[in-house]
Order: C-alpha cells, then structure tokens, then sequence
C-alpha cells in the first residue's frame, strides 16, 4: 500500500469516527435552542396578553377562535409553578411525525381574578431534526472522501517529489560510484537525504577500501607462493629420501590448496560487488560442452560413465567468466565427491540445468551446503568454496540453485527461470538428507 493512500484512510478513518459524536451535539444543541427559542417566545405572547386583560380588553378580542392563543378564567387557586411547558409528539394530523406541539401555559392574577394564557406553536420535531442531520453527515462524510481521493493524488505528487526522487536514487545506488540526493525544502525529508548521503558515502568508501585490500593482498600472495613452489620444485629434483619427498609432496599439495583459496576468496569478491556486468545472452549449450571436454582426463582416470541431454540453442543472459565458472565448479564437484566406476548425468534445457552423480551418503546438513569453508570429511581435497561459488552466481544472475541426495545420487539443479515459493517447497520435501559440501 503506497503512503498517500494510507495517510488517506486515516483521515476518513478519523473523520468517520468523529462525525457521528459531532452529529450527536449538533443534535442536541439544535433541539435544546430551538425549544428555548421557541418557548421564550411563547411566554413573552402570554405576557403581553396579560397586559391587555389588565387594561380592560375582552377575552375574546384578545384570543379569538382560530389563533394559537387560549385565555381560560379559574376557579381554582394560582398553582406554584407559574409557567408549565408541554411538548407533544406523534400528532395525529402529523402522519410522518415532522413535527411537534410545544405549548407553554401561564397563570397570572388580573384584578384579583385567576387567570390561564395558553399560547402554542408546532415546531420541528426530534425526528426531523435527526433525519435533518443524518442527510447533512452523510453528504458530508460523501463529499470529504471525494475530495480526498481527487485531491491528495494531485498534492501528493508535488509533496511527496523529494521522497519519490530519493528512492529512484537508492534503487540505482551501487557501490562502486557516488550519489547525490536531490535537495527538499521539507525538513524530515532532507534529514532523510542528509543521513542517506553519508550512508551511501561511508558504504563506497569501504567498497572501495576492502576491494582495494583484496586485490593487494591476493598480488602479494602470489609472489611468496610463487617462490615456495619453485623452491619446493627444486628439492624434489635434488637427492631427497622416500620420506624427504613424501613432505615435500604434502607441503606441493598445502600450496596448491592455499593457491586455490586465495584464488576463490577473490573471485567471491568480486561476485558479491557485482564486478561482472552482463550485457548480451551467449550460448550456455557451447560452454557446457567446452567445459566437459576439458574434464575428460579427470573422468577416465576415475572411470566414470558420462551421459549427457544437452539442448540446442540454449541462450541466457550471464556473463561468460560466471557461465565458464559455474560450469566448472558443478562438473569439478561431480568428479571429486564421485566414486570409482561411477557416474555422471548433464542435462541441459532452457529452463534448468542438473548435475546427478553418484557417491557417498552426504555427512553436512542441508542449510549448511553453500556455506563458506563448509566440506564433508570425505573429500579432503576441496577447499570449501566451490559451491559457494555457485550459489553467488546465481544471485547475481538471478538463477535459483538446489540440492537434493536421492538414489544414492548428488543432484544440484540450476533453474534459469526461478520458481515460485510453492514450488520450491514441493521440491524440498524429498530433500531430506543432510547435503554435500
């Protein structure tokens, strides 16, 4: 829901609430003063009647038939309350009940004679004056919620510029260059932008510090690690002993595992800062191919059978490095967690890519998969980063990447087209298994 459109339902919110309690005193205080108003009237009508029968003139030419005026002689005693108010409803000349007979009596004592003036009048009645006013707050609430809905879009778009402009600067916000809010003149949103800037200032700055780090620090280890490789290459062509090569093997085999991490670590890098930008589709089917022949040596020092469903005409928009890359760490990861005389099945769509290999029972829980440094016990030989590799790359390609161990097979799928919520939990009940690493 956008933020106009709640600021919108909390004011007809609030004024829904509040009419129906304006409505009531509205009500209240109508009815209270018309009565007054009304009731003041008829008392000073009944004075000035007095006066006239004070100085002598007859009743019936004070109030003759046919006026709302009624003089009445008594033959009682004056009661206490000089003045008495009637209000009566439901008339029966009033079939709708519009209306109300609001008759005020008052008692005078003229020249020692008690006297009754009755004077009455209709006025509106509880129920017009209820209808009256539910009309008015029902065109009312009608006529605000019109307003609003047409008028805060207008307003909203001139209020709201400056914010609708700072997101479109966050959403193209990347870390490798600097941005620059564009200035408001309302003091929330340029506190809003103020702390953004320095945010954004502070995350290239560190960007900037931490890939210049990387890229010092996997030169430099080039170099040492260049040098204890020649210099391990040395001995071991010198007169060495069975038990002097069997070190030197394992100190080869140090420096080509610490090569390699450095070398992942790097590349991990450089995936996260989204170093790789693509711009074209390139045909995934070729490099698929390319990067299985390349493993053939490794395939039949292993003996592993290999079959492969590889469509045609496969195009998808990643770079070639990541397409190259991901290729490599899937089928590297089949051939190292395989076993002797086992085997390889590539199958290769549109819309997904599957590796299936055979090989032992995994040991590393399933959530722990694609983490960093995370291997089973049965392969010494990986450093840890090859399908962490694999998961970065498919976030920033916006590839969908899973893992299941069913008949006695490793299976890691990639989906071109990722799937929905639904579907991948479908896909993740079989996967009961503790995952390969």
């Amino acid at each position: 829901m956008k933020l106009v459109d709640k600021f919108s339902l909390w004011f007809i919110g609030v004024m829904i609430f509040i009419t129906p309690i304006t409505a009531y005193i509205c009500y209240y205080n109508l009815e209270k003063n018309i009565n007054k108003a009304e009731i003041t009237h008829l008392k000073e009508l009944n004075v000035r009647m007095a006066d006239r029968l004070s100085r002598g003139e007859a009743m019936n030419a004070i109030a003759p038939k046919g006026t709302n005026l009624e003089v009445v002689k008594l033959a009682t005693a004056l009661p206490q309350n000089r003045v008495q108010v009637q209000k009566t409803d439901n008339l029966e000349e009033d079939s709708k009940g519009m209306l109300s007979l609001l008759t005020v009596h008052s008692y005078f004592d003229i020249k020692g004679q008690p006297y009754r003036i009755s004077s009455y009048n209709y006025i509106p009645s509880a129920k017009q004056i209820y209808s009256v006013i539910l009309d008015t707050v029902f065109w009312k609430l009608l006529l605000i919620i019109l307003c609003v809905a047409i008028t805060i879009r207008l307003v909203s778009q001139r209020i709201l510029h400056s914010l609708r402009m700072t997101i479109k600067t966050i959403q193209g916000f990347n870390v490798k260059n600097r941005v620059q809010f564009s200035p408001s003149g309302t003091k929330e949103f340029k506190e809003l932008n103020s702390f953004l800037q320095k945010m954004t200032d502070k995350a290239v700055d560190e960007y900037c510090a931490i890939k210049e780090f990387s890229e010092n620090a996997s030169h430099e280890l080039q170099t040492p690690l260049a040098v204890l490789r020649n210099k391990v290459e040395l001995l071991s062509e010198t007169a060495i002993e069975e038990e002097q090569a069997l070190l030197l093997g394992d100190m080869q085999n140090a420096i080509e595992k610490l090569s390699k991490i450095n070398r992942s670590l790097t590349l991990l890098a450089k995936l996260e800062n989204n170093e790789y930008t693509v711009s074209e589709q390139i045909k995934f089917c070729k490099i698929a191919k390319d990067v299985l022949a390349a493993y053939e040596d490794r395939i039949e020092m292993k003996n592993i059978s290999v079959r492969t469903e590889i469509d045609k005409g496969i195009l998808l928009k990643i770079h070639p490095v990541m397409a190259d890359m991901l290729m490599n760490n899937l089928l590297g990861n089949a051939i190292r967690h395989n076993v002797q005389d086992g085997s390889i099945e590539l199958i290769l769509t549109q819309k997904q890519l599957t590796v299936k290999n055979t090989g032992l029972p995994p040991v590393m829980p399933t959530e722990e998969l694609f983490q960093r440094f995370k291997k089973s016990n049965q392969c010494s030989e990986s450093v840890g980063l090859g399908l962490s590799i694999v998961k970065q790359i498919c976030e920033v390609s916006g590839f969908n990447v899973s893992y299941q161990y069913r008949n006695q097979q490793h299976i890691l799928q990639v989906d071109f087209q990722p799937r929905s919520r639904e579907e991948m939990k479908l896909n993740r009940q079989d996967n009961l298994a503790p995952a390969l690493v």
